[in-house]
């Protein structure tokens, strides 16, 4: 079961991963992943999210360039009922975005560091204090500047 793993993270029941570390799944939840990627062989995704009944692939923007990637596409396949429901997000003003990339990369990712970094620099600066209503482009950038803040790539720095 995905809640057993020690790699990725898991939220509300779902564990997420990104796709360099799909090798290290357990057998059970490659074998779902597996049969998700079998069938939707033509989604581009960098992430994918595991339950005991659903998998999704996710496709977020430029993952490795942006601090906080907003989410552009994801396909979710329900294996009781052998349904997919997709959802494109690329054209949305406020997509979803997602933060702590680091929690999902195997641990001998070289990225890790710097992605840590960004999440620590975010964490001093209170931006998870409350985090409630940041899961979007929007919310998440009005909670920056509200800090005195700007983002650039895997930066937080100081306002001018």
């Amino acid at each position: 079961m995905a809640q057993k793993t020690k790699i990725g993270r898991r939220v509300g029941g779902w564990l997420y991963l990104h796709r360099s570390g799909v090798e290290l799944l357990p057998a059970e939840d490659a074998e779902r992943l597996a049969q998700v990627v079998s069938q939707h062989s033509d989604t581009a995704w960098n992430l994918c999210k595991i339950s005991k009944d659903k998998v999704s692939l996710l496709h977020y923007e430029d993952f490795e360039a942006s601090g906080f990637p907003a989410l552009l596409h994801s396909i979710t396949f329900d294996l009781a009922t052998q349904t997919s429901k997709a959802i494109d997000y690329s054209k949305r003003e406020n997509p979803p975005i997602l933060h702590r990339k680091e929690l999902l990369l195997p641990e001998d990712d070289p990225n890790i560091l710097q992605y840590a970094a960004l999440t620590k620099a975010a964490e001093d600066a209170g931006l998870f204090e409350m985090p409630a209503g940041i899961g979007t482009r929007k919310a998440w950038a009005k909670r920056i500047a509200d800090a005195g803040l700007r983002l650039e790539g895997h930066h937080l720095l100081v306002s001018k």
